[in-house]
């Protein structure tokens, strides 16, 4: 299985050059977070292959406007093709801002 993973930050080299050549062979795009939810409809919309995705420490905006075609796979196991994928969002807590989780807290999640 071929996996385009994303994250942080959005590649001009798909947004403003797009070529569905560049997606041949990709079977599954994963955002792992920190993406404008328009990023990642356009990819789902263009490539029509399936996005799944987990909220970054930034993610707040997904909650009022999330990715349109797309699957969230927050704290859920995605299987595609026997391949399981396990959503765990946010990041280790660092500063209090954002989707942050102490080790505790992420280990409760798993």
């Amino acid at each position: 299985m071929k996996i385009l993973v994303l994250s942080d930050v959005e590649s001009k080299y798909y947004w403003d050059f797009f070529s569905k050549d560049k997606f041949e062979g990709i079977d599954i795009i994963v955002s792992c977070g920190d993406l404008n939810s328009e990023y990642l409809s356009f990819l789902v919309t263009l490539t029509n292959l399936p996005v799944i995705y987990v909220c970054g420490n930034h993610d707040y905006k997904y909650e009022e406007k999330p990715p349109e075609g797309c699957f969230c796979i927050e704290d859920e196991i995605f299987e595609y093709k026997g391949v399981r994928f396990l959503g765990l969002g946010g990041s280790m807590l660092y500063d209090g801002r954002g989707i942050q989780f102490t080790e505790k807290e992420m280990k409760s999640r798993v």
